[in-house]
């Protein structure tokens, strides 16, 4: 036989930005191996392709998984992202990753592994690099690209809620943990400045970790201090200088200093009061591109996304906040005070719908915006929602709302989604228990139909903005286009009947035009059934 697949008669989206192609697609050994008229090659299998449109597996730039691959279950958890052709995910985003660890965190990290986690995971390694081979070991369902992530390195020497500036020894030992990653195969390093510890870092610090990563040329990530126009993270008045705007200014002055390569995560606009300064943000993202910073950033097309019920309160809290929200004046006082501030931005706790409350006898919420579930138990809002926080011990998971958008109003999004410099991420907790996020099924099916059908961008952009850009991104060279010598992942898909089926109010439900998927030449989703125990992936290794 001459390969071991071929995909023939169907349209190829190669992942460059050029314009579709009719071709047949052979596949040997895990890689591509040849693109065209391959009538005359004999093949131990074929898949008709007719009528559909052949496409590079899609590249999730910013995931979450990395927390559920140690489990022997997460074949069958990942389905939701096969389904919807993501073949790749980009690990350990928002400054957390699984390791480093170390006797200063350890007790931490496994009990902040809930929020991502069924459960907490005790972790069994103490490095990146034996992280990366335990999977490697055990197998993994998806490729898996991983970030090591500030927040745990800082946490593995001076704890999580320290936030105190680190000393040089300190600083020094550090360094010696991100060279280890790094050594190991990271691919670079994510921060995670609007949660502990990385809200406490200094540009000074943030200056010194993105030079970690800039002198071995790997990428920075970084989600950043503030997202809405008024935050608490900054002292100064933000009508003179809105804080997401001075949070833009920050990353970008921290990576020119540095020389590093600057992705930006998540890019959103929180409130509707933050939703008209997104002109500003791009422009500014714009001008540092154009004065020679390699910069780009992600985003999902959905106008709600997942995170700790935690990152409401002020940073100058976090290191006391049970305390805090256990005493009745200072609870009264920081209601006032959340009023004043939710009324400014724009955004309020009705905007927030509980995901998991990951404490037992208020799980029959998830589900619910923050007032209903109040109501439910007779309590006042910010009551309920003090006591979730220290009951869930800050892990309950949840989704905020009006994120670039609300109800149709989704002039920011939009114009964050169709800018040449964005890239296509999940960015989502998926576990087995709790109310989903919508983003976890639909993400790339809804950019390829919803996003194309509205005029964003053209169909072979929307897939050279989830492949090959993304791909450039990450300096990879072997993965994201369809061409010979790549690696044979690959998502076959109906244009005309590719939808993203997934809401708000029911997230769990699986997108339909996507029948087959191949990972590394093997078919994992094949004619609309899934092999959860293919583990056919790779982790793949800077």
């Amino acid at each position: 036989m001459d390969c071991d697949w071929k995909l023939s008669g169907g349209l190829v989206i190669d992942g460059s930005g050029s314009k579709a192609f009719r071709a047949d697609v052979a596949l040997s050994g895990g890689r591509i191996t040849d693109v065209g008229d391959l009538s005359a090659l004999d093949s131990e299998r074929v898949l008709d392709c007719s009528g559909r449109i052949v496409a590079p597996g899609f590249i999730d730039i910013h995931s979450h998984a990395d927390w559920i691959l140690p489990s022997p279950r997460h074949g069958a958890l990942v389905e939701p992202f096969v389904r919807q052709g993501v073949t790749t995910v980009v690990t350990g985003n928002c400054g957390f990753s699984p390791a480093p660890v170390s006797d200063v965190n350890r007790e931490s990290a496994r009990e902040a592994s809930r929020l991502l986690h069924d459960g907490s995971l005790a972790p069994e390694w103490e490095t990146m690099g034996a992280f990366l081979d335990d999977l490697e070991k055990a197998g993994v369902a998806l490729n898996v690209a991983q970030l090591v992530g500030h927040g745990s390195v800082r946490s593995a020497v001076t704890g999580t809620l320290e936030p105190r500036a680190p000393s040089p020894d300190e600083l020094r030992s550090m360094g010696r943990l991100v060279d280890e990653a790094l050594d190991a195969g990271c691919v670079g390093l994510s921060t995670g400045l609007g949660y502990a510890p990385g809200i406490f870092s200094g540009e000074e610090e943030l200056t010194a970790f993105a030079r970690m990563v800039s002198r071995r040329e790997r990428l920075f990530t970084s989600h950043l201090k503030a997202y809405s126009w008024a935050s608490g993270v900054y002292a100064h008045d933000p009508k003179e200088d809105p804080h997401n705007l001075a949070a833009i200014r920050e990353i970008l002055r921290v990576s020119q200093a540095a020389g590093a390569r600057l992705q930006i995560s998540h890019l959103i606009f929180v409130g509707r009061n933050t939703w008209p300064n997104h002109g500003d943000a791009l422009r500014m993202i714009e001008e540092a591109h154009r004065a020679g910073l390699d910069v780009g950033f992600d985003a999902f097309p959905y106008t709600a996304g997942n995170t700790t019920c935690a990152v409401i309160f002020p940073a100058a809290l976090l290191p006391k906040l049970e305390d805090v929200l256990r005493d009745p004046d200072q609870l009264a006082g920081l209601e006032r005070f959340a009023e004043m501030a939710f009324a400014a931005v724009g955004f309020g706790l009705e905007d927030i719908q509980l995901m998991h409350c990951d404490v037992p006898e208020w799980n029959h919420l998830d589900g619910l915006r923050v007032p209903e579930a109040a109501a439910r138990l007779g309590m006042r809002p910010f009551e309920f929602y003090a006591r979730l926080t220290v009951a869930s011990h800050r892990n309950a998971r949840v989704l905020n709302h009006k994120y670039s958008g609300d109800r149709g109003e989704e002039e920011a999004l939009r114009a964050v989604l169709s800018h040449p410099l964005c890239t296509m991420e999940t960015d989502t907790l998926l576990t087995e228990v709790g109310h989903q996020n919508p983003a976890s099924y639909g993400t790339f099916p809804r950019v390829l139909s919803t996003c194309v059908r509205e005029g964003l961008f053209p169909l072979e952009e929307a897939v050279r903005r989830m492949t090959g850009a993304a791909a450039d991104r990450l300096g990879w060279r072997d993965r994201g286009q369809v061409r010979p010598g790549q690696a044979a992942d690959l998502v076959v898909f109906d244009p005309q009947q590719l939808r993203d089926r997934a809401t708000f109010d029911e997230p769990s439900l699986f997108p339909e035009g996507i029948d087959d998927v191949f990972l590394n030449g093997r078919p994992i989703l094949a004619k609309g059934r899934y092999d959860a125990a293919a583990l056919a992936g790779t982790v793949i290794r800077s």
